[in-house]
Parts: structure tokens; C-alpha cells; sequence
């Protein structure tokens, strides 16, 4: 996870803002929580300095990592805990595509199910995490032209930066933006796939009236792991009719 702090002239204050880059065959549990308690460290900072408190440095910055500390560890409870369908885990050592199919008919997960399922697999089964993130702004806009930051309130559109949009063509951009997020697990020659889309998470699909969910497709469906990535990489990606995860509990 990356952050980012940008300056706001409006409000004399700042707005930190954190980010995903694509990674590769990684310890899930090593990776969220590396990024957990780098969310942690960088919201302390930040309130200690608006605070001023009276403190030396050292002493500042390792009650930080302590705080941030215990933050994961309760964030690693409340995932571990979290009661993952019995059907993901039995897809993992599935041999046919009817099968996976046939296991994942009716799952559903919501945001912490699915963490627990990322790191069980790594512990219990060795399949190391990798995501990839895809965007597509509408076609012909002048990226060069866009604020630092666009955020859409109501009918309200708030921006940070110099722009060459008007409000209206901004919302329009941020309304029509397209954009994938896939996270693969893999063990030797195996691998699964989860991804989703910009439009599933806002509601924007008809599956179910526009319930956010998951597609799921492996190995075992008859492509590469390359073709599944370079097809998700397109504005229109093919990857014929492929399971549905429903993901309960979370709407952008």
C-alpha cells in the first residue's frame, strides 16, 4: 500500500490518501498487515502534529509502532474469526471446472470473509496473493487536464488541484470511469482467480438488481493465467459466462 499526502489550498490542510500498486506472489498476512500499520503510523502522525505534544521524537515515534501494533492485532482477530463458506476452501483443491462451478453456486462473503480466506489459504494451503488493478477513464479524456483529486458528494463535486473541467465533465469522468481489481492465489501451476469490477461495487450491474459480487475463474478453465491478466487489462475484457461471489456488506 502506498500513501500519499496532498495539500489543500482551500482548507490549509491535507488530505492523505492511500492506494494499492499491483503486486505479485506475496504472504497475504505479511502484506495487509505491512499496510495496516502503515495506516495506523500515518493517522498518528498526523494527529500528533495538529496535537503538538510535548514529547521527544523517540519517545513520539514508539508509542506510534505501539499503537499501530495493537491496531493490527485486533484487525488480525476480528479477520481470523470471521466464518469463511466451507465451499471457497473446497474449491482450492478442486480438479474440474463443473466442479468449482458446482461449489461455488449461492456462495457469498462480505469483506472480512474474504480476508480470512486470503490468509487461510496461505496458511493452511501455500497459495501466495497477488492483485492487479486496471482503470479506464472515459475515452478521449485528457488525463494531463484532471485534478489531483475528485471526490463526488451528492451532486456536489469537490476537487483538490488545478482543472480544465468543468464540474459537470468531472462528475461525468468519475461516473463513467471503468476499472477492474483482481486478486489471484497460486501454488505452483494452480491458480484462482477473484475479480471484480468499478461498476459491480458501485451497484451499477444488473446481477441481482445490482448486488456487488465477484467473477471466478482457474486454471481449470481452459486459459492461462497471462490471458486471464492481458484480458482484464481491456476496456471490454471476454471471458465468456464465469461464476458469481457475492459480496455482501460493502458499496462504493
Amino acid at each position: 500500500m502506498k500513501t500519499k499526502k496532498i495539500y489543500d489550498q482551500k482548507t490549509c490542510g491535507f488530505y492523505t490518501i492511500c492506494f494499492d500498486i499491483d503486486f505479485e506472489f506475496v504472504n497475504p498476512i505479511d502484506y495487509y498487515k505491512d499496510s495496516i500499520i502503515k495506516l495506523g503510523l500515518t493517522m498518528q502522525r498526523d494527529m500528533l502534529i495538529l496535537q503538538k505534544m510535548p514529547f521527544p521524537p523517540k519517545l513520539i515515534e514508539k508509542r506510534m509502532h505501539e499503537k499501530a501494533l495493537e491496531l493490527w492485532d485486533k484487525r488480525y482477530q476480528e479477520i481470523m474469526s470471521a466464518e469463511v463458506p466451507i465451499n471457497l476452501f473446497a474449491v482450492l483443491t478442486s480438479t474440474t471446472k463443473k466442479e468449482q462451478e458446482k461449489l461455488l453456486k449461492g456462495v457469498q462473503i462480505d469483506p472480512d470473509q474474504l480476508l480470512a480466506f486470503l490468509f487461510k489459504a496461505w496458511q493452511d494451503y501455500g497459495f501466495k496473493f497477488s492483485q492487479y488493478t486496471t482503470e479506464h477513464l472515459p475515452t478521449g479524456t485528457d488525463k494531463e487536464g484532471l485534478p489531483t483529486i475528485i471526490n463526488i458528494e451528492g451532486g456536489d463535486v469537490k476537487k483538490i488541484g488545478k482543472t480544465k473541467f468543468t464540474d459537470g465533465q468531472l462528475k461525468q469522468v468519475v461516473e463513467h470511469r471503468q476499472g477492474i481489481v483482481a486478486k489471484f492465489l497460486d501454488i505452483n501451476a494452480s491458480w484462482h482467480c477473484l475479480f471484480t469490477t468499478f461498476n459491480s461495487l458501485k451497484g451499477a450491474e444488473s446481477w441481482k438488481g445490482g448486488q456487488p459480487h465477484f467473477h471466478y475463474i482457474s486454471d481449470k478453465f481452459g486459459l492461462t493465467r497471462d490471458q486471464v491478466i492481458n484480458e482484464l487489462k481491456n476496456r471490454n475484457y471476454k471471458l465468456g459466462s464465469l461464476p458469481h461471489i457475492d459480496l455482501l456488506k460493502y458499496r462504493l
